[in-house]
């Protein structure tokens, strides 16, 4: 298990946020079925705006996650266009549809239906569609940039393979969950899902909790001599510069032999001309050109997120 040790940056609130709402939203829709005398737009408000930071702020948990470990901007830039104009285009025609809906069914009692309001069940099935191609997108990217981070810490085969089965076993849950819902909505079981996709998104939460603890195992894997790197500026705690490949920080440095290259024996000098493991990986790694540049960041610089690994 880990701790967050500050109360800051885009991941901790953006965990928060969509905590807290998953509340407002079940509060609003307690309120509008449960509590008849209730104001109806006081349900509305809350369940609406409920649903908007829980969906748009479960993405944001997923790309403030992807942030830490791929290195590309341009990409992380076109993933974060996506995340708001998805919840603009979407977020602004449900919320305007649902609200306007709820007043002409309460302030006009067997009113019929304006044409605009008919476009509800069509949207709903669009969006639920949309936002969840979106987190699954997300999702592998993370896994894609996981696994060529622990390829580029040269991690022992055993181990990335049972950290990805790890990872890619979250996900599948969560496409699982996903189609549940969306069969729910296309099966138009409209009571049912209102009431299960808070419950949804609460157990996609608490996965990830356990990919944050797969991520500060990732941040720790390594063979030895290849040490991981916790400083912001890509330096060890002793102060040594990094290496490069391909123009990117790869997070060691190779280390001398703990034993002399020349040792003397009975007057004569006898020179270690064998080469330790570390100069061997050191001298093929510089033969690796420029255009096999790993996007991956060099080291996880977890204090971003305040989070302390257990010991």
């Amino acid at each position: 298990m880990v701790t967050l040790k500050h109360r800051r940056g885009l991941y901790f609130w953006s965990i928060i946020v969509t905590s807290w709402c998953l509340c407002i939203r079940a509060l609003g829709y307690m309120l509008t079925f449960l509590v008849p005398n209730s104001p109806w737009y006081l349900g509305t408000i809350l369940a609406q705006a409920g649903w908007v930071a829980m969906v748009s702020g479960f993405s944001t948990v997923l790309y403030s996650r992807l942030n830490l470990i791929m290195e590309n901007q341009t990409t992380r830039r076109r993933i974060l266009i996506m995340i708001v104009l998805n919840g603009l285009v979407f977020h602004t025609a449900m919320v305007t549809i649902s609200v306007g809906s709820a007043a002409v069914r309460n302030t006009k009692p067997g009113h019929p239906q304006p044409a605009w309001g008919r476009a509800n069940t069509p949207l709903e099935r669009i969006q639920i569609i949309v936002f969840s191609g979106q987190e699954c997108l997300l999702s592998f990217f993370y896994v894609r940039a996981a696994y060529q981070y622990l390829r580029s810490r040269f991690v022992q085969r055993g181990k990335i393979r049972k950290t990805m089965c790890l990872l890619l076993g979250v996900q599948v849950i969560i496409i699982i969950v996903d189609i549940a819902l969306i069969a729910v909505d296309f099966a138009d079981l409209l009571m049912l899902k209102l009431f299960i996709h808070s419950f949804i998104y609460s157990v996609k939460l608490e996965l990830e909790f356990v990919v944050l603890n797969q991520l500060v195992e990732l941040s720790q894997m390594g063979v030895p001599g290849l040490p991981s790197f916790s400083n912001s500026d890509g330096t060890t705690p002793g102060g040594e510069s990094t290496r490069h490949l391909g123009g990117k920080m790869l997070d060691w440095t190779p280390t001398q032999s703990p034993r002399p290259e020349s040792l003397t024996f009975g007057g004569r000098d006898s020179t270690n001309k064998r080469p330790t493991m570390i100069q061997r990986t050191s001298s093929t790694l510089e033969q690796i050109p420029e255009s096999r540049a790993i996007d991956v960041k060099s080291f996880l610089d977890l204090d971003k997120i305040g989070v302390i690994p257990s010991t």
